[in-house]
């Protein structure tokens, strides 16, 4: 009897214990419904949030592809059918171990969603929902009777209330909007403005502490924030979202993990500063953010090439970057370039068609600087210069002009040169975030003036001559861009000096290194 006891007994430790550590089971069911009653106007987005919040909580919310259920225009047979997959999962789980993910985007009133001309009754759809043996279960419905933008009807916007739904461990509604408000949609945006923002925080911007965990308190106290300030600025018709709340939880409720594959974007501090962050060549916003003055706003998102606009206030300016799986890229101010809101209103533009300055007043530069170097007649030659520049993102052509003196002594007497040039010069440019590469060549020509002083007591008077000279030179050097107006240069210029000098043609090999400040406007 006694091993026969010890073997049910470890028998029932094993499953206790597999119980106790079994892993956490998530699954979604995400529908978008664009066509509603025949009076309502067929929205632009649904189906694809209903993609965008498959894509988050897959790669960020440890949902398994497997495990999600994405609808486009369901029937209520395909909707209930859905549930019904999800339900045959969760019931290979104990209920402790599964979260359910009802995602809705689409037409809907106080009382049904609306599935074409088929109303499917929010009573029906809870107790459907609570049929899942789910000891957690989050709903978010981004709908409203519509008109152009989800927006208002003769009916006030349904509400959902859990209280409907079967006691579990907890129970979450999500809704884009208050009673009698619309759930507005964006062209800018490619999607609803709450299911937006939503996602935005699920990625990160939402993660206050910065512990790379995004709570179902963060993402919504987020969302909430973002759909008020868009709704505000775009539309001057305010969109309060709403959330009913019954937990029993002893810590709070993870949504994603944003630490895990993707690559991590920041974008700086500031007041007021609107950003929208598009892949390169895409036609639909990613992120759409509000900057913070207490914090730097994080994104996670997938390697690749990515396009940032940046507006304040009239004033616009965009950045391009390209980003690798596992790397974290800061953004600063200084890499966005001067563009106007005219520019940034192409989203979906390839990087260089937005990054192109639209304005002539863009384009200029002016700096001053001052080189150091020397030839093969003298020693040391040294002097300041200024220099004017049209530039465009990776050409530019220079005008300038500027000083040189230099000197040597002999046995018998001293020479000291000065002089005045003119130079025009052409360029290429290679960016790299708030650094670039310049390299070019051009040509030099001016005046320069010989003084020669004897030494000895015999040497007789001084003398002094002018002569002209000119020549080639080419030069590399990078420029560190502070912001959008000022900038360091340091370089490296050589050149070939020729005059006439005792009735023959002389070259003057020379080197000089220099450093100059300059601003665009």
């Amino acid at each position: 009897m006694k091993p026969k006891l010890f073997a049910a007994a470890a028998a029932l430790a094993m499953s206790l214990s597999a119980t106790a550590w079994a892993e956490p089971v998530r699954i979604l069911v995400s529908a978008g419904n664009k066509v509603g009653l025949a009076a309502e106007r067929p929205l632009k987005f649904a189906a694809s949030d209903a993609a965008r919040v498959r894509d988050v909580v897959v790669s960020l919310g440890g949902v398994r592809p497997e495990h999600a259920f994405v609808l486009a225009e369901p029937s209520r047979a395909q909707l209930y059918a859905a549930i019904d997959k999800a339900k045959a999962e969760a019931q290979k789980h104990g209920p402790h171990e599964v979260t359910l993910l009802f995602y809705f985007s689409g037409h809907g009133d106080r009382d049904a969603l609306h599935l074409g001309d088929d109303r499917v009754m929010l009573t029906d759809l809870s107790s459907k929902l609570g049929e899942v043996p789910a000891g957690l279960r989050i709903a978010v419905t981004d709908a409203c009777r519509a008109t152009r933008e989800k927006g208002f009807a003769s009916d006030e916007p349904f509400a959902i209330s859990a209280t409907t739904m079967p006691q579990a461990t907890g129970q979450v509604w999500l809704h884009a909007s208050s009673d009698g408000e619309a759930a507005q949609e964006s062209d800018e945006l490619g999607g609803a403005i709450f299911t937006h923002a939503w996602l935005n925080g699920l990625r990160g911007a939402a993660d206050t502490n910065g512990d790379a965990r995004v709570t179902l308190e963060e993402s919504f106290a987020f969302a909430h924030s973002q759909t008020l300030i868009r709704s505000a600025k775009s539309s001057g018709v305010l969109q309060k979202p709403e959330a009913v709340v019954s937990l029993r939880e002893a810590a709070p409720v993870v949504l994603t993990q944003t630490a895990a594959r993707m690559a991590t974007l920041t974008l700086p501090r500031g007041k007021d500063t609107h950003f929208l962050v598009y892949s390169a060549g895409a036609k639909s916003v990613l992120s759409e953010l509000w900057s913070s003055p207490e914090r730097r706003m994080t994104l996670r998102v997938p390697p690749g090439r990515y396009v940032i606009q940046r507006r304040v206030g009239s004033t616009g300016g965009a950045a391009q970057i390209a980003i690798g799986e596992g790397e974290e890229r800061n953004l600063e101010d200084r890499e966005f370039a001067p563009a106007s809101l005219e520019v940034l209103a192409r989203k979906g533009e390839e990087p260089d068609a937005i990054m192109e300055p639209s304005s002539r007043a863009t384009r200029h530069e002016l700096s001053a600087g001052y080189d150091v170097g020397a030839n093969t007649r003298t020693d040391l030659v040294h002097g300041p210069r200024v220099t004017y520049s049209l530039a465009w993102p990776r050409f530019a052509l220079s005008v300038g002009g500027g000083a040189d003196f230099t000197g040597r002594s002999l046995a018998d007497k001293d020479e000291r040169l000065s002089g005045g040039y003119g130079r025009a010069s052409a360029e290429l440019r290679i960016p790299a975030g708030a650094f670039t590469f310049r390299g070019g060549g051009g040509a030099r020509a001016g005046l320069v003036s010989q003084s020669v002083e004897p030494t000895t007591p015999f040497g007789g008077a001084a003398d002094t001559k002018t002569a002209f000279v000119f020549g080639p030179e080419v030069f590399v050097a990078g420029r560190w861009a502070f912001d959008r107006t000022w900038f360091l240069d340091l370089g490296v210029t050589a050149s070939v000096l020729f005059l006439r000098e005792e009735s023959a043609l002389v070259g003057l090999p020379g080197v000089a290194g220099g450093a100059g400040l300059g601003a665009r406007f």
